[in-house]
């Protein structure tokens, strides 16, 4: 029993003392671990392995130094490589311009949703998408070059000093058609609702003398809800005066010369195209002023050479 006892404490001391040897400060820790595993992962498995004659511990502080050397090189990396943005992110916070108007902003107002497929007009249909859920999906891709091109007509038109007319027959639409009337000044006018015969009965109205001058007629009519004010668009086509209207998937698209083609229900779509082509008409408005003070500048100039002369 003693030789037994003694032959078993033998054995659990020698097994103690091949655990002390054994390459504790190796594995004893999870940090060690990590650091082992990243050496392996970023240094190479090859180099990792322990070379012949090689003790744990001496194999294990080669390898530290391989992931210490990799973990500057890496943080150095980050610190001299500069962060530069995409150039298409370079100009996030400007203003935009008046015929900048972006996909985003026309689907964030539900300028996409159209009427019912059922009520679709045939002529309508090169403008439309898709149908979903039983609506009509309106191609914005080809909206937005339409408004673009429509925002730099009432430009031009207002450069040129003429007359704008926004027409908005619709509830809610009274502040955007002021915001725009003060924004064109005394190229804009604006009506909440069209009178019958403003331009056919215009000798009633006016009188003989804008009759003669033609001086009632406006260069450009805009039409927020065509299809509401149908006798207005009418009447701007019997006196050859240029319309611009939103045209939602059950209007025909040739019911006004230069259409939209939008959700016409939404109020929101229609003031976002309304602050867009008002807009467009400031941006004429000051070109056509700082034209008109770039002219008189020089007559003065004339002058003054001539007195000094």
């Amino acid at each position: 029993m003693k030789g037994s006892a003694s032959s078993t404490l033998r054995s659990l001391a020698a097994s103690t003392r091949k655990a002390a040897v054994s390459p504790r400060a190796f594995s004893s820790s999870s940090c060690s671990r990590d650091v082992a595993l990243e050496a392996e992962g970023s240094v190479g498995g090859s180099r990792f392995a322990r070379h012949a004659g090689e003790s744990p511990e001496d194999a294990f502080k080669r390898n530290l130094k391989d992931v210490q050397t990799f973990r500057r090189r890496r943080d150095a990396l980050k610190i001299k490589t500069p962060f530069i943005p995409p150039q298409s992110q370079s100009s996030v916070h400007t203003k935009p311009g008046p015929t900048r108007a972006s996909l985003s902003t026309l689907l964030a107002t539900g300028a996409a949703l159209g009427c019912s497929s059922s009520k679709l007009n045939p002529v309508f249909a090169q403008f439309v998408y898709a149908n979903r859920s039983g609506l009509s999906i309106i191609d914005l891709d080809q909206t937005l070059p339409i408004l673009r091109r429509t925002a730099a007509l009432v430009r031009d038109v207002v450069k040129d000093d003429g007359v704008v007319v926004f027409v908005g027959t619709r509830s809610g639409m009274q502040r955007s058609l002021e915001r725009a009337k003060e924004r064109l000044g005394d190229n804009g006018y604006t009506t909440a609702k069209w009178m019958p015969g403003l331009l056919t009965n215009a000798e009633t109205l006016f009188g003989l003398e804008p009759l003669i001058n033609k001086s009632y007629l406006p260069d450009l009519v805009v039409f927020l809800n065509p299809s509401e004010a149908a006798h207005g668009v009418r009447e701007c086509t019997l006196r050859n005066v240029p319309t611009v209207g939103i045209i939602d998937s059950d209007t025909d698209p040739r019911m006004v010369t230069y259409p939209i083609p939008a959700n016409a229900q939404s109020l929101r779509t229609s003031e976002l195209i309304l602050g867009t082509l008002s807009l467009a008409g400031q941006e004429g408005r000051r070109l056509r002023l700082k034209e008109a003070e770039q002219r008189n500048r020089k007559p003065n100039n004339r002058r003054s050479g001539e007195n000094q002369a």
